[in-house]
């Protein structure tokens, strides 16, 4: 079967028969449990949401990523002992017979040391402001589809993805997924992106406690 870069969301949705949910009670749950924001956070994600500003047009993928969105990720520290961060991880599951997900995955929060275990929380695609290729949702639901499958434990997968300046919150939950509108990182809506990026964490970390 085709890599994770290969899928739209209409293949997506055929092959796995799920429905887009616009009014998701999942997703409104998360977005509307962001996190609060500290004053010097705040001072700091100013100063994040400046520097993309003058340079979104021109940055390539890897000058956003290292740039932007690691120093972004930095302040929110996914690490902790019984979970971490993974980039540029190969993930790789065959759902059906002779049927395979498979790619590199750009950032992921999982269980495991040295490898990806249960899997919670993906970052899509750091594509630049007017690169249009592809189908960044549907390679995102792919991922958080093979996150499923690879899960022993049944529970939603969220997920975001990013094009230049804009980021869109997705969830997974069984069949059912939804997205949010995009929140602009040039603007104050990167208080937003912060607050909800954090409360991943705390999600993260209730998932994990809850089965501890």
């Amino acid at each position: 079967m085709k890599p994770f870069s290969k899928w739209t969301v209409p293949e997506i949705e055929e092959e796995f028969q799920l429905t887009f949910e616009p009014d998701f009670q999942g997703l409104r749950s998360w977005l509307a449990g962001a996190s609060k924001v500290t004053s010097e956070e705040i001072a700091q994600l100013q100063g994040l949401s400046r520097k993309l500003a003058l340079r979104v047009r021109d940055w390539n993928e890897e000058e956003l990523k290292i740039s932007f969105i690691a120093l972004l990720l930095d302040m929110i520290d996914f690490y902790d002992p019984a979970y971490r961060p993974f980039m540029e991880r190969e993930v790789s599951v065959e759902y059906a017979d002779n049927k395979k997900l498979w790619g590199i995955v750009d950032f992921l929060v999982a269980q495991g040391r040295h490898a990806p275990q249960e899997q919670f929380f993906f970052l899509h695609e750091y594509k630049k402001q007017l690169d249009t290729s592809n189908d960044p949702l549907g390679q995102l639901l792919a991922e958080m589809v093979a996150a499923q499958t690879i899960n022993h434990h049944s529970h939603p997968i969220y997920g975001a993805y990013v094009i230049g300046r804009h980021w869109y919150f997705v969830v997974l939950d069984g069949n059912i997924y939804s997205e949010s509108l995009a929140y602009d990182a040039t603007k104050d809506e990167i208080i937003e992106i912060f607050g909800m990026l954090r409360h991943t964490k705390e999600i993260i970390r209730q998932l994990v406690s809850a089965r501890s």
